[in-house]
């Protein structure tokens, strides 16, 4: 069996599970309850993944939205597209409605946690906040106005890239999307809803301005778009990302995750887009990625032009899993980005857990942050 379609397999395996395991979830999402059905119907469906830690499925381009539910409220991690919030909101309230059967003095959504600037990332921020509730007492018949909304939490870089002036003059972003608090440390821990939250900050990966956010207890890793089922990885490179930044984070997921028996299952792995994970597909995604890294710089070394790279097919082994002709992110935007943020000569890239990034090449318009070690 490959490892495509054993993943493909987990994944329908644990959604099967889900809807054994959450009860009310189908009836709840008011749509078909079979795995095949989560995407692409036009709704969102809660799934249980693991303790209390739950995926938002339904959202375009199998855009994946976590929220973690529990008697301090709800925190949700990437708040999807415009279009799909107000049923986000509506599903997230419904969920936090159960655990209130549990608790009455359970909150509703408090924390936003944004893992990118990406548009089907955080195209439902202000909804999401309007919707939600920054308070941690008081119920219901509080004074609305004193409810500030739920709090947006992202890290420093994305905030200052919405701030950048579009073709108006004015920011590129409105304000409504705006995190409302921004975060600049590489770790960031929280105690919420009983268990230990951690913001994990990796350097210009897919941006300057990624986050993951690992639930410890729950045994539930979201990576953003940093692992990404559904394509080749999306440098950045205007908002700082580099390939080597990309691979040194996918080491670090493979660092964060435990494997289950036999390889299989443990940490499960929210992708920024597509099918549930685990370490097992998180290496072949870090394989394939460092193989291609590899090859082009060692055309680069020989002082070949992109032109030329792109023409011979280095991806070509790999492209019926990842690659793209047409559409927002294609296979040649993937090479074209890796070559242009390696060094014109460079070392290879090792399979190890590599925590070193090679000096980037300069990249017109693009800020490569130093690396810091604490």
């Amino acid at each position: 069996m490959s490892r495509r379609s054993g993943s493909l397999m987990l994944a329908a395996a644990l959604l099967a599970a889900a809807g054994a395991l959450a009860v009310g979830a189908a009836s709840a999402a008011e749509g078909p309850s079979g795995a095949e059905s989560v995407y692409g119907d036009g709704h969102i469906h809660p799934w249980h993944i693991q303790s209390n830690v739950w995926l938002m499925a339904g959202e375009p381009g199998e855009s994946n939205v976590v929220v973690q539910v529990g008697p301090e409220g709800a925190v949700m991690v990437d708040t999807g597209v415009t279009s799909m919030a107000s049923e986000l909101l509506a599903q997230t309230n419904a969920l936090a409605e159960r655990q209130r059967l549990i608790d009455p003095s359970a909150k509703p959504l408090h924390i936003i946690i944004d893992t990118s600037g990406a548009a089907d990332h955080v195209g439902g921020n202000a909804a999401l906040r309007e919707g939600g509730s920054w308070l941690l007492a008081g119920n219901a018949a509080f004074d609305q106005s004193f409810n500030p909304g739920a709090a947006v939490w992202a890290n420093e870089q994305v905030q200052l890239h919405m701030l950048t002036p579009g073709a108006n003059g004015q920011p590129s972003v409105e304000q409504a999307y705006w995190p409302t608090q921004t975060r600049t440390e590489d770790l960031y821990s929280i105690a919420y809803n009983g268990e230990p939250v951690q913001l994990i900050h990796p350097h210009a990966a897919t941006s300057d301005g990624d986050t993951m956010v690992l639930f410890r207890n729950s045994n539930v890793l979201v990576t953003g778009n940093i692992l990404d089922m559904s394509t080749y990885p999306i440098i950045d490179t205007r908002h700082g990302g580099t390939i080597d930044g990309e691979l040194v984070a996918l080491n670090r997921v493979l660092d964060l995750a435990v494997p289950g028996p036999y390889e299989q299952g443990g940490t499960l792995i929210v992708p920024g887009h597509g099918h549930l994970c685990d370490q097992g597909d998180a290496v072949a995604y870090r394989n394939s990625i460092t193989m291609i890294r590899d090859r082009i710089q060692y055309y680069k070394n020989q002082g070949k032009t992109l032109q030329q790279v792109l023409a011979l097919g280095l991806s070509g082994d790999y492209d019926e899993l990842w690659g793209a002709t047409s559409g927002a992110w294609t296979t040649r935007d993937f090479i074209t980005a890796t070559f242009d943020t390696l060094p014109a000569k460079g070392p290879e890239f090792s399979m190890l857990n590599t925590t070193l990034v090679p000096a980037p090449a300069t990249v017109p318009g693009a800020k490569i942050p130093g690396f810091k070690m604490y």
